[in-house]
């Protein structure tokens, strides 16, 4: 652009100097009038900025070309529910497992995760705890089969997650992310997933467990309130807290047998988000759940714990003998936090 800029400005000068010197009358030709010197003057600026838009132009379609080259190759992979197995997925998880598993993002010189591998049976809660980039996120992105690994095998019930078919197994997993998302639909239809068939009931069963009661009761639609003014000018807003509550009782309201929580209650102060935890924990019953949280409050009330460091599994255990290690990486993460809440308390 800045190139363009100046050839424009090279070309206007060029011409201002050469129709300045055939008014002023030389060798160069006839004497201007004051007349054709206005018109050559309003000519040369306008060939000037054409030639510029010009320049313009041919830079920004180079650069929208450009951007065609990801989307072509981002349209030519095949459908992933064409691309894998065929074998329903039936009944419940009953164990899942990592087999050395070893993932990377393309064009990155690092793995994030290497030669991970641990098992869960089934009802068991488990946390995953890590230092910022550790490889949490990524990992149970391959059990949702947004990833896939490049070396090792997921099993579930002794299968390759692969071997299954897509919907069926979709089925059996429910899962909040950070970047979960409230759509422009009814609080009902937002947790249920279903315009007309949705589970009253069972709707504000959920909003009364993660804590929504008193708010959806406040609203003068109740659960039929819609969120967002974009389709309906009496539209709802909420906090974000609020919202993640809304996306944590979606994950309740899917009947699967694995339940994923990675950090959804970011938002929330820690008193609020260990609270949603230990309910959540409650209303899962006997399905293994799987939670990601910064929070070592989380943790507690886990089966065992996982601890992420740089991609690679560094234990794997109960919360009281992680606790006995005072070297280990979850010993330092949860007193770390245990003497910020006391300083917390101290100002409060």
């Amino acid at each position: 652009m800045e190139q363009m800029a100046a050839v424009g400005e090279g070309i206007a000068a060029f011409s201002y100097g050469y129709v300045g010197l055939r008014t002023l009358g030389t060798t160069l030709g006839p004497q201007l009038s004051l007349g054709a010197l206005t018109m050559y003057v309003s000519a040369a600026i306008n060939f000037s900025s054409m030639v510029t838009a010009f320049g313009q132009s041919v830079v920004m379609l180079i650069q929208f070309l450009s951007w065609l080259d990801p989307y072509m190759e981002f349209m030519s992979l095949a459908e992933e529910t064409k691309s894998t197995g065929k074998v329903p997925f039936t009944g419940e998880v009953e164990t899942l497992e990592f087999k050395n598993v070893t993932f990377s993002y393309p064009k990155a010189e690092k793995s994030v995760l290497q030669n991970v591998s641990f098992e869960i049976k089934k009802g068991e809660k488990i946390s995953i705890v890590g230092l910022n980039g550790a490889g949490k996120s990524t990992l149970v992105k391959l059990i949702c089969r947004m990833y896939k690994a490049d070396s090792g095998e997921i099993l579930i019930n002794g299968r390759n997650i692969y071997e299954y078919e897509y919907f069926s197994y979709m089925n059996t997993i429910s899962a909040v992310f950070q970047d979960y998302r409230i759509f422009n639909f009814t609080i009902a239809e937002n947790i249920s997933c279903h315009e007309k068939d949705a589970d009253v009931l069972e709707v504000k069963r959920l909003i009364k467990e993660v804590g929504l009661e008193e708010k959806v009761d406040e609203l003068p639609l109740g659960i039929e309130s819609r969120f967002g003014k974009d389709y309906d000018e009496d539209g709802i807003e909420l906090s974000g807290g609020q919202a993640q509550k809304i996306a944590i009782a979606r994950a309740l309201y899917k009947k699967a047998s694995m339940v994923i929580l990675d950090e959804p209650a970011s938002a929330l102060e820690p008193i609020a988000e260990a609270e949603i935890y230990e309910k959540f924990n409650g209303l899962v019953e006997d399905k293994t759940a799987i939670y990601i949280s910064h929070r070592m409050s989380s943790s507690v009330f886990c089966d065992k714990i996982l601890i992420i460091d740089d991609g690679t599994v560094a234990d794997y255990d109960t919360h009281e003998n992680l606790m006995q290690k005072t070297e280990s990486l979850y010993y330092r993460l949860f007193m770390s936090q245990a003497e910020n809440y006391k300083l917390e308390e101290c100002f409060s």
